[in-house]
């Protein structure tokens, strides 16, 4: 993996970092009580990463990809979690991929642009290690129920092209592991990147960052 490459992997998972925070989070059970706030916060991250893609050169068709599959994680890690709550209910009446796109079909459609993407010629790689850490953190869309292994082939695929997550030096690093998680979702967010990095950036959240990502999920 070459060092041009490594460095676009850092500039992805620092932009991308606090909805990679906010996804795991959700999928760990965080509950939702103030819909409205955590739906206003999902929409200042797409709005912020957007610019700041643009701010950083990107081509407009790779922010379309990579803002689309944000829009499609989020979603999917509201709407899936089994719950009927405030954020459920917002998010209903107008799912990001609505608002930013005007589609219902992301889990359809973001695995037609994966799929595009990986089968051109010189594929961009951010758009490659973005489309890697939504399904990495989750993403399964028309695969949700299916015993087909092609999700798994496509993670595959995009795992032998990008680098390993960025362990970014801004996110803080504490010496003994946050309580909030237990073993079992240690192991979970170590599958996530497969390597040491991501296992450290979890174990090494302090308990200010926890408290900060409640405050965007239940203030008012």
């Amino acid at each position: 993996m070459n060092n041009q490459n490594k460095n676009i992997a850092v500039t992805i998972d620092t932009l991308f970092a606090d909805t990679w925070l906010m996804v795991c989070q959700l999928r760990n059970g965080v509950s939702i009580e103030n819909g409205k706030a955590l739906y206003r916060r999902a929409c200042e991250q797409i709005d912020k990463t957007r610019q700041s893609l643009i701010d950083a050169g990107f081509s407009n068709a790779a922010i379309d990809h990579m803002s689309y599959a944000q829009c499609a994680l989020l979603d999917e890690s509201v709407m899936n979690r089994g719950v009927k709550d405030a954020g459920y209910e917002q998010w209903l009446q107008s799912p990001l991929q609505t608002k930013y796109f005007n589609t219902l079909e992301a889990g359809d459609k973001l695995w037609d642009r994966i799929r595009t993407v990986l089968h051109e010629p010189a594929p961009d790689p951010a758009v490659l290690i973005c489309f890697h850490r939504v399904l990495t953190l989750g993403f399964s869309g028309k695969y949700q129920e299916s015993e087909n292994n092609h999700r798994e082939d496509v993670l595959t695929a995009l795992t032998n092209q990008v680098p390993p997550y960025a362990l970014v030096a801004s996110q803080p690093l504490v010496s003994q592991p946050a309580r909030y998680f237990s073993r079992r979702r240690i192991y979970w967010l170590g599958w996530i990147g497969g390597l040491v990095a991501l296992g450290a950036l979890w174990w090494g959240l302090s308990s200010s960052l926890q408290q900060l990502v409640h405050q965007w999920l239940n203030q008012g």
